[in-house]
């Protein structure tokens, strides 16, 4: 038996839903993935499929299982792209994932220089606020906000995140500008609806964050909608500066100081950050995107 050839023809039966569907997917017989399973089971001593006439489900222990062969077949899948990569020219799928906003705002403006300078890297571009195991997901590049993330990648500090008070000329005049964040009862928010959940605004005392007393105007996952509504006045927002960047710098939008410490989040996220894996530096597509993108986004 074959068994890595068995690993993913189990990954494949998993993946659509039947042993006819994967057949077709790897091209061969029905009979020669069931034998293979069939002998894979009987090795390890487990049943990993349940089968009967219109249903496949896993096992227990087979979800285990599928597990550890997803992560085992991707490290294979990575070292035989390093190989074959190491010595050719940049080339092929590069797939980025990034926080939808910074795409928008910092990443697409250079994307087309990126291709320009490689037309062979064809870019495969996923907005994401999901926090994102590289490997397991197939991502070569991410760009993520929050603290240093852990040892398991490379993690390229490229732009300032920390949530600031902002408001436009034009809600200012209208309602006020508040000087404490007791004023802001009086004033109205746009609050972003991350994964999960709503990030309501809190205020630091002593160490102890509570809720501002402050009236929600919209609430969106969508941050270009946030920023318009922003810029046109319907309330105040809490973003960072590189989103906020040519607002400020025409006048139509300003940074409102308060003597308290405003966040959207008990632990704000204090960085963006470019993540790759430290193996996969070699592999030409993804290090001429690194430096590329570590270069033009770092204190843009």
């Amino acid at each position: 038996m074959d068994k890595l050839k068995a690993m993913r023809y189990f990954c494949r039966i998993e993946e659509s839903g039947s042993f006819s569907g994967a057949a077709r997917l790897e091209s061969v017989p029905v009979s020669t993935l069931s034998r293979s399973i069939q002998a894979l089971e009987l090795e390890l001593g487990a049943e990993l499929l349940k089968r009967s006439t219109r249903h496949l489900v896993l096992t227990e222990i087979g979800q285990i299982y599928l597990d550890q062969c997803k992560d085992i077949l991707a490290a294979i899948d990575r070292a035989d792209g390093q190989v074959g990569s190491y010595q050719s020219s940049p080339s092929g799928v590069l797939r980025i994932s990034a926080l939808p906003l910074y795409a928008d705002v910092r990443l697409l403006p250079i994307l087309d220089e990126l291709q320009e300078a490689y037309p062979e890297i064809i870019i495969d571009l996923d907005y994401s606020n999901q926090v994102t195991d590289l490997s397991r997901d197939g991502i070569d590049i991410a760009i993520r906000g929050g603290r240093v993330p852990d040892e398991r990648v490379i993690a390229q500090y490229i732009d300032d995140n920390t949530p600031l008070l902002c408001a436009s000329k034009q809600y200012l005049k209208e309602y006020g500008v508040p000087q404490t964040v007791a004023d802001l009862s009086k004033h109205k928010a746009l609050l972003y609806r991350a994964p999960g959940k709503v990030l309501n605004w809190l205020v630091e005392s002593e160490g102890t964050w509570s809720p501002v007393d402050i009236q929600t105007a919209l609430i969106s996952n969508g941050g270009r909608m946030l920023q318009e509504a922003l810029i046109s006045g319907k309330g105040m927002a809490l973003f960072p500066r590189w989103c906020m960047e040519e607002a400020l710098e025409s006048g139509n939008v300003e940074i409102v100081s308060l003597p308290e410490n405003i966040s959207n989040a008990t632990n704000p996220a204090t960085g963006i950050y470019l993540l790759y894996q430290r193996p996969q530096y070699v592999i030409p597509k993804i290090k001429v995107a690194v430096d590329f993108l570590r270069a033009r986004l770092k204190a843009a």
